[in-house]
């Protein structure tokens, strides 16, 4: 028998502020969902109203089909309340999976927010699909374009090195491991995305205790507050339109293989996922798509797992991927992010009088980055704490970004040291209708902040820099660099920008910087004079390998 929900309204609206910036936001949330486990004798006792209060929604009709076969499981979801993609259909081992839409950015055009959503005719749908395999026995994918002649096709991340047989409009190709891929056909736009998960292991049921089940289906539960000891579990084939709240709450579980949806909240509501004050989190498996603004959050918290978390959809002002505020001892692995704004992102927000919680011990490793505004791999600009030390990305592919690949913006107090970038491939940007608007009138064209801040900085692989003060942030102090290790780091484009390595004074300064076999077009970095890097006068130990 299914555990059944109570649903409490805490109130008509809940105000939750928060720091951002020089600012203190206030997020409006209409609807608070507080699921309470209650005693199962009720569970065959719906409302008056006609539907029982259940954790899985039973408005829709849903079939959802398992196929089983040899030594591997491949799911083909039906969702009857999705749109499927007319772009793209996909067969696994000959059998078709759904193939789900979301909306993206088309173009890096973008404003400082103007009070309004950005619009449509910026964007596009993209596709993509989603499916398990056991890695005992390989795959085969079948790829059909059902809008465009297949005249050119890329198949990213470039280092998975997939050779396809193309016949027609069809592309075909095997998989031998669990992996997240684009493929594009012709040019990046409306680009598939697959993301071949690795086989569940204990897949939940309703019945099990301290769980917040959702089933196969469409889903709108309104935001849900997770209490300790939680979990939440979005099945294959469940759309949950959602955001999740985790406050002041330990040992608490997201997992599965379904979507959680942002799409029909505003932007003042908040994240899909928000952590705040908490410990001991673990993310594994699941979509997130369209959030408000940010989409996976988490301030002063420690002990976060992020695990193979796939992140499309992003095409509002401010989709930030992962941002990682003053938290510590976080890893985020196995994942997806494609994002119209920074993709993983590491802040401080302390102001210096407050209690400080630093950000240190995090980990980034094996995850796949498409950036269409802004940075992937950033440490910044917000760095309003003492120390932000011990971290690291490795094995990691950007398969598209913005301005930066991999920055360290100190903008704020935090001595930045003991950075670690191991084994990044970095492939093409987007630099094409490129668009920055003016505050006062975001229509137009901002020349002068586009020429001193942003123009300098498109398709740039690495960039170091200490300055005053950030657009989004002040400090009482300025901090500084030191103690950042570059290796095997490949950038490969038909752009060559260089990599850009600045501080800002005697005192607030970039030291102790190691670049092995870091390339640009093949061509390895190994002084300072070379045309692929430029430094100032305030960098010192720079070593090359």
């Amino acid at each position: 028998m299914g555990q059944i929900c109570e649903i409490d309204i805490l109130a008509p609206f809940e105000i939750w502020e928060i720091p951002f910036g020089n600012r203190t936001i206030k997020f409006f949330e209409p609807l608070i969902v507080q699921p309470k486990i209650l005693p199962p004798e009720k569970s065959d006792n719906p409302t008056a109203g006609g539907e029982a209060p259940t954790c899985r929604s039973l408005l829709f009709v849903v079939f959802l089909l398992f196929s089983l076969f040899v030594a591997q499981v491949v799911r083909a979801e039906l969702l009857p309340d999705e749109e499927v993609s007319p772009d793209f259909t996909v067969k696994v081992d000959e059998k078709e999976v759904f193939v789900n839409r979301a909306r993206v950015s088309a173009y890096p055009e973008n404003q400082v927010w103007p009070g309004y959503q950005r619009p449509f005719d910026q964007t596009e749908l993209a596709s993509f699909c989603y499916f398990d395999f056991d890695a005992n026995k390989p795959v085969n994918i079948e790829i059909e374009s059902k809008t465009k002649k297949i005249d050119q096709w890329v198949i990213r991340p470039l280092s998975k090195n997939i050779k396809p047989v193309i016949d027609g409009n069809k592309i075909t190709f095997t998989l031998t491991q669990p992996c997240q891929l684009a493929i594009e056909v012709n040019d990046r736009h409306r680009a598939l995305h697959i993301f071949a998960n690795p086989a569940e292991t204990n897949p939940l049921k309703e019945s099990d205790e301290n769980v917040i089940y959702f089933g196969p289906g469409t889903h709108k539960p309104g935001i849900i507050e997770v209490k300790d000891n939680q979990t939440v579990y979005i099945a294959g084939g469940a759309v949950v339109h959602t955001l999740l709240k985790v406050r002041n709450a330990k040992n608490v579980t997201i997992r599965g293989r379904g979507i959680l949806d942002g799409s029909t909240f505003e932007r003042s509501t908040g994240n899909i996922i928000q952590m705040q004050n908490s410990e001991n989190i673990s993310i594994e498996g699941v979509i997130l798509r369209d959030p408000p603004a940010w989409t996976l959050t988490m301030f002063d918290s420690q002990n976060i797992s992020i695990d193979n978390v796939k992140i499309i959809g992003l095409w509002r002002y401010n989709a930030d991927g992962i941002n990682i505020v003053t938290s510590n001892h976080v890893k985020v692995k196995n994942s997806f992010v494609r994002t119209f704004d920074d993709s993983i992102v590491l802040k401080g927000y302390k102001p210096i009088e407050a209690e400080q919680k630093n950000v240190h011990d995090i980990e980034v490793d094996n995850c796949v980055i498409w950036n269409d505004w802004g940075k992937a791999f950033e440490i910044g600009a917000e760095t309003k704490t003492d120390e932000i030390y011990r971290c690291s990305f490795r094995n990691s592919d950007i398969i598209h970004f913005v301005h930066i690949a991999l920055a360290i913006s100190n903008g704020n107090r935090a001595h930045v040291h003991d950075i670690e970038y191991v084994d990044i491939r970095i492939e093409d940007p987007i630099t094409d209708r490129y668009f920055l608007g003016a505050p006062e009138s975001p229509e137009k064209l901002d020349p002068q902040r586009l020429a001193a801040t942003w123009t300098p900085y498109l398709g740039r692989p690495i960039v170091i820099q200490v300055y005053e003060e950030t657009f989004w942030s002040k400090d009482e102090k300025m901090g500084k660099v030191s103690n950042i290790r570059y290796k095997d780091i490949h950038y490969t484009s038909a752009h060559s920008p260089r990599i850009l390595v600045v501080g800002h004074d005697t005192e607030h300064d970039i030291s102790d910087v190691t670049f092995d076999n870091v390339t640009v077009n093949g061509k390895k970095i190994l002084n300072v004079s070379g045309e692929n890097i430029q430094v100032n006068d305030h960098v010192r130990n720079l070593t090359f390998k």
